[in-house]
């Protein structure tokens, strides 16, 4: 058999939208999931007649001239998306706050702050702005490429003060309106951050946190079905445009000569490649070279956070009265948002018969966690992990209950998911999810241990998590490679 000119090892976002488009180029692709469906941590899964989402669970970037609307224009595509007028719903004691594209709502809660709000409406504009011209060069000439983006970079960057943000901690963009102190205003922007930014405040790059903070005004959204809805569409595309994709077919290593490779074995099979694109991170090429993953990768990397997870099937009557389906929970007198100290709540609509029987709605609770810990209860063993599952389990419920009432009479299906969970269905390293800490403006480096044809997509990519963060970096590694070949 000739050699695809790509194989592409992960059927994530990264991997299904950076094989589309090289499939859309006429390229010759096989794609390998191990799973037996596509969509990685951005898929949904059937369990007990509920259909659940395995991770992310609400869409963004949807909007006019927006990455994912770029993505469909590309590739002829439409997504089966409801737009959402309410983002979600911040909780955190007696404050319950609305998350929409109207900022007065938070002016009210938090005085003072409507100045720190333009600011970021400005900046994060702009950004926008700059991806979309950036997804505009797509496919064009690198002599027409740069002067438009230097162009754009002058014309919409807003001169030095974009500069300065590019290398501005959040606190220090907080003490700019003397926000620093106004502990329930940073406690909110730092429950905002670590969903969307993987850190906090103190930690987070101004010009990542800008577009984080501006989730609720560009068209918050969910796609009828599930986000799997999104991985099916794209599955398809690679298929339509003669691409292969197979699925419980899991990578063991790869064939090398000198610096490059030379194709890839699965459990099942031999295949022969020019380029190789894989949606993961360095620590996942160590393991599939037989390398060990050294013990400074977590930190040089910025992986911090895996996730505990749950998916109930619920009586429908607990979001009754409820303005959207999307509620974040803190525990009032907690320090740690981590550890069920934050739960974002996500619950199937109740039009879509698709994912939950009538008069139930499939819900998906999570909160980030620190992943050594349930690696070591699993090696304890003597029901050691177990036991943890369930102090999470009451955890998460009884801060639900805390919030809506008692619900567990309400739930008829639980199941929970960890670490160790997201590591043996999507292959990720060590459980971690959610991509890199944004405390800079830089992607972290990446180990490609000396192999010249190896293309990361994911979100170890810059610009990072998300849906439509991994669709921009993912467009952009498509790009540099039709370079290449």
């Amino acid at each position: 058999m000739a050699p695809f000119d790509v194989i592409v090892i992960g059927g994530g976002i990264g991997g299904l939208v950076t094989g589309a488009l090289l499939a859309d180029a006429g390229l010759s692709l096989l794609l390998l999931e191990q799973h037996d469906k596509t969509g990685g941590c951005a898929s949904t899964f059937r369990r007990k007649g509920y259909k659940f989402e395995a991770g992310a669970t609400l869409g963004f970037g949807f909007h006019d001239n927006g990455p994912m609307q770029w993505l469909s224009s590309r590739l002829d595509l439409e997504w089966p998306v409801i737009q959402q007028p309410v983002a979600w719903e911040y909780h955190c004691g007696r404050c319950c706050l609305p998350l929409t594209a109207d900022r007065n709502r938070l002016v009210q809660e938090f005085p003072g702050t409507e100045k720190f709000w333009k600011s970021q409406e400005k900046l994060s504009d702009r950004l926008w702005h700059l991806t979309g011209v950036l997804l505009d060069q797509y496919g064009k000439k690198r002599t027409r490429q740069v002067p438009s983006l230097i162009r754009a970079l002058y014309q919409h960057s807003g001169g030095l003060g974009l500069l300065r943000h590019s290398f501005q901690s959040v606190t220090s963009w907080l003490e700019d309106y003397n926000l620093q102190n106004q502990e329930g205003f940073r406690r909110f922007i730092d429950a905002q951050l670590l969903v969307s930014a993987q850190t906090t405040s103190q930690h987070a790059n101004t010009l990542f946190a800008a577009l984080a903070l501006d989730l609720p005004r560009k068209s918050p959204c969910i796609p009828v079905g599930g986000m799997g809805s999104i991985a099916r569409l794209l599955t398809r595309a690679i298929k339509e445009r003669g691409g292969r994709v197979q699925l419980k077919e899991k990578v063991t290593g790869l064939g090398l000569q000198a610096n490059r490779i030379t194709g890839v074995k699965t459990e099942k099979d031999t295949y022969k490649c020019r380029q190789l694109i894989y949606n993961g991170s360095d620590a996942g090429l160590a393991l599939l070279l037989g390398k060990t993953v050294p013990p400074t990768w977590n930190t040089m990397s910025r992986s911090e956070w895996g996730a505990f997870v749950l998916h109930l099937g619920m009586n429908e009557r607990v979001f009754a009265g409820k303005k959207t389906r999307f509620l974040q929970f803190l525990q009032p007198d907690g320090d740690s948002l981590a550890e069920g100290g934050s739960i974002f709540v996500s619950a199937s609509d109740s039009g879509d018969i698709s994912r939950a029987p009538a008069g139930k709605t499939a819900v998906t609770v999570s909160t980030h966690t620190e992943v050594g810990q349930w690696w070591r209860a699993l090696r304890e063993g003597g029901g050691s992990y177990e036991r943890l599952k369930k102090q999470y389990t009451d955890r998460l419920i009884d801060t639900i209950g805390y919030y809506m009432g008692n619900c567990r009479a309400c739930i008829d299906c639980c199941l929970a998911g960890t670490p160790v969970t997201y590591s043996r269905y999507t292959g990720r390293y060590a459980g971690l999810v959610g991509g890199y800490a944004q405390t800079s403006l830089f992607a972290p480096g990446k180990n490609r241990y000396g192999l010249h044809n190896i293309t990361f997509v994911g979100d170890y990519r810059f610009p990072g998590q998300s849906v439509t963060g991994v669709t921009v970096g993912a467009s952009m590694a498509a790009d540099s490679l039709l370079r290449r070949v």
